[in-house]
């Protein structure tokens, strides 16, 4: 089984934990955040070390004051050496968090800079496409040339000058 199989299991397990008024999505980010410092990281990895000292640097290491569910997860991982897998856990657990809330987010790559006007009009456009709220994660890539690369999950258009071009090539080419 992969690691990513792995960690789906656990974050549907832990999401199907939580309630509304917890703040256990706080707690995984701060628990994946120090899990994902490479200094941690190695610590985590060892078997050099005991359980109970990985538990206790990642507990100790994100503030200290974590709900039950996350120190329980916490104590799991580590009991099973999986504790490496947290960030992505908490990446899961995030997006399932989104889905039922009816909210996707969309990654948007553009050559440059878009002003909150460009992105308020493909924020709408987006949402009434897919049916749900889009949140928009915007990047700049000078790449692609022009134009915008949109991913929404597993789904990608590609409006980029870059892929256009290519495509003219190929035509031109053939």
């Amino acid at each position: 089984m992969s690691t990513s199989q792995i960690s789906r299991r656990y974050a549907r397990a832990l999401f199907d934990l939580i309630s509304e008024g917890t703040n256990v999505r706080e707690d995984l980010a701060a628990v994946a955040a120090v899990a994902s410092e490479a200094e941690v990281a190695a610590l985590l990895v060892s078997p050099e070390y005991p359980v109970s000292l990985k538990q206790q640097v990642i507990i100790k290491a994100s503030g200290g004051k974590i709900s039950a569910e996350i120190e329980r997860l916490v104590a799991l991982l580590a009991e099973r050496n999986k504790v490496a897998l947290l960030p992505e856990i908490a990446d899961m657990v995030d997006e399932m968090i989104h889905q039922a809330e009816s909210e996707l987010e969309a990654d948007v790559t553009v050559a440059s800079s878009m002003d909150e006007a460009l992105q308020d009009k493909l924020s709408k456009a987006l949402t009434a496409s897919t049916g749900k709220k889009v949140r928009l994660s915007i990047s700049e890539d000078k790449s692609i040339l022009g134009g915008m690369v949109v991913r929404i999950g597993d789904r990608k258009i590609d409006y980029s000058l870059r892929t256009k071009l290519a495509g003219l090539r190929r035509a031109l080419a053939s």
